[in-house]
């Protein structure tokens, strides 16, 4: 029987497997919440992007707010799931663990989907308090826990000052998120923007010299020499 223009506008573009929907309703609703938000976020717009009929999304999702807690957990959420196991087998000094976590995390954040989500996190879920709590619990109080955690091992074995463990996680933390969000955002229009391994080489290096205990050789200040009676330097 042929159907109506109408009709044919509104079916899929494409079918898929039923057992794959799942992931990619989250990886379609990831792409609409990073370029509307999510208060401009149609679950009309996910199944458009997604290839399915709304209904669907249903099967698997009962709100909008429901796939956007999801969203975060099978991302960023995983990867701070990934950044915990990666920390307890660790074999190694911690300052070596320390350099390689932060270059991990900074490459989580320099992940578009993670970026856009991170954006949103500080622009708009304080409108939504119990997506930002959700956000909140899965990926920055995880995060820094982890980073924390680091740091209290170095400090108890000796290689790091005897620095904050709370304090300088949240402040490492912070300095690899807002410089992700400012290479993803704002690189463009930077005139002294640098690459992504420049960036993550600066961060470790700035860390580094103010968590080690025993100061490498370029950071010990030189030595002012003075004048001999002979002219020479001493």
């Amino acid at each position: 029987m042929p159907t109506r223009r109408g009709e044919r506008q509104r079916r899929p573009r494409w079918r898929r497997r039923a057992d794959a929907r799942p992931e990619e309703l989250l990886h379609a609703a990831l792409e609409v919440f990073g370029e509307r938000g999510f208060a401009g976020a149609r679950l009309e717009d996910v199944a458009q992007r997604a290839g399915v009929t709304k209904g669907t999304i249903y099967l698997y999702f009962d709100s909008k707010e429901t796939l956007f807690r999801e969203v975060v957990r099978a991302g960023v959420g995983a990867a701070a799931a990934s950044g915990e196991r990666f920390v307890r087998e660790y074999q190694g000094p911690t300052h070596e663990l320390l350099a390689a976590f932060i270059r991990r995390f900074w490459e989580t954040m320099r992940d578009p989907g993670n970026a856009h989500l991170a954006r949103l996190a500080s622009s708009e879920l304080g409108n939504f308090p119990d997506l930002l709590r959700t956000y909140m619990d899965e990926v920055v109080l995880r995060t820094r826990r982890t980073i924390s955690a680091i740091v209290e091992r170095g400090v108890a074995q000796g290689e790091f000052r005897a620095v904050s463990p709370v304090l300088t996680g949240r402040m490492i933390q912070a300095l690899c998120v807002h410089l992700a969000q400012a290479q993803a955002y704002i690189g463009a229009f930077d005139k002294h923007a640098a690459n992504d391994k420049l960036v993550a080489d600066a961060i470790v290096d700035l860390v580094m010299h103010g968590v080690l205990a025993t100061p490498t050789a370029d950071t010990q200040p030189q030595a002012k020499t003075r004048p001999t009676p002979h002219g020479r330097r001493s």
